[in-house]
């Protein structure tokens, strides 16, 4: 059954559900073998404990306040992937944060080798892991205490853990592509945050994806900067294509995603002109074909919709086609999930992204 009123973007919802739900048993039934590491007061010298078993103080600053740095890794056939590039960026947030974690980047990288290898055997060979760091500033002065002790005082809460990545759902957006919205509220400013800083307090973030999710439930917000240039979706980094050119939002009020930086590599050795630049809605609505890349659940993803209308000449477009395969070649496996699809469930998505192709189409005749 296809739900097109509400915004949702022609998606088979009876598909997207059962996907949904099985991913989230799946997801269940994993942490209750899986293991995490964690060092804190609770924890003093570093500990493997299991996933349901491990513990934070209520009063940890990370929980009340959201003083923490975190960062996000995947594997790819089952190993660590680009773990040193990850973590060199975490401790850059670390740095301005004023947070020792008391863990080296090298500690981090082995320890990170280790849990997954703790954990890997629970996986089906399709399946992959994500890998997420956290460090907060632990528990400061007196419970309450809403400013800093002076450097070096305390003990901050290491926890490195892993969850499912299913690529399974990604493969949808190469048939329908995902839908953004654009929330009321604008990207903090960099005047007031950095946004190359990778917190957790991210409540602006959670605000606006709940907005979206308002017109469409399946939607993603994109956020405006105070001026109204494009800056980023609430996942990842947003790209489009015009003319053969590559463009994304500059670094200026954007987190510089790892993946974007391996999206611009590969686009170089693709010979694919690559620029960043201050961009506006009015670029994403009349761009060629768009594409969101991330860490997780899947590094390149086809944009099909922006706030409800259809975008792109077809859908998946011939650079993120490129993109997508060089991806693939590198590391050895299909980042798009395609080949997670059964005979049946291709024809059921393939049938709608026929009929959102046939719509796309009509709308080009609107002159730019």
């Amino acid at each position: 059954m296809w739900k097109i009123r509400s915004g949702r973007a022609n998606v088979p919802e009876r598909w997207i559900d059962r996907e949904k739900k099985r991913e989230a048993e799946r997801e269940r039934e994993l942490e209750k073998k899986r293991v995490v590491y964690i060092k804190s007061d609770l924890y003093p010298n570093g500990e493997f404990v299991p996933e349901l078993e491990a513990r934070i103080s209520i009063f940890d600053r990370g929980f009340t306040i959201g003083d923490s740095a975190y960062e996000y890794a995947r594997t790819y056939k089952h190993r660590p992937f680009q773990v040193k590039e990850h973590m060199e960026r975490m401790f850059t947030s670390l740095k301005v944060l004023r947070i020792n974690p008391g863990v080296s980047n090298e500690d981090f990288c082995k320890l990170c080798e280790e849990l997954t290898s703790r954990n890997i055997h629970l996986l089906e060979e399709y399946e992959e892991y994500n890998i997420v760091w956290e460090v907060t500033r632990g528990e400061w002065g007196w419970h309450g205490r809403r400013t800093p002790a002076p450097e070096g005082v305390g003990r901050p809460t290491v926890i490195i853990k892993n969850n499912l990545n299913d690529q399974k759902l990604c493969a949808q957006a190469f048939f329908t592509g995902i839908h953004l919205v654009t929330p009321p509220g604008r990207h903090v400013s960099p005047q007031s945050w950095d946004p190359k800083i990778k917190t957790y307090s991210r409540l602006s973030f959670v605000l606006a994806d709940l907005e979206a999710r308002l017109v469409d439930p399946d939607a993603t917000a994109l956020m405006l900067d105070q001026y109204g240039n494009l800056s980023e979706e609430t996942g990842g980094n947003v790209w489009l294509v015009r003319d053969g050119v590559l463009m994304t939002p500059n670094e200026s009020n954007v987190l510089r995603g790892q993946t974007r930086a391996n999206v611009m590599n590969l686009a170089k050795k693709l010979n694919i002109p690559v620029v960043e630049r201050d961009l506006q809605p009015w670029h994403l609505y009349n761009c060629d074909e768009a594409f969101r890349s991330s860490t997780s659940p899947g590094p390149i993803q086809p944009i099909g919709r922006f706030n409800g209308l259809l975008i792109g000449k077809e859908l998946p477009g011939p650079i993120t086609k490129r993109l997508a395969k060089a991806w693939s070649d590198w590391v050895g496996i299909d980042v798009t999930g395609l080949n997670r699809l059964s005979k049946e469930e291709r024809e059921e998505l393939e049938k709608d992204r026929i009929k959102l192709n046939e719509e796309r189409s009509k709308l080009l005749h609107i002159p730019y």
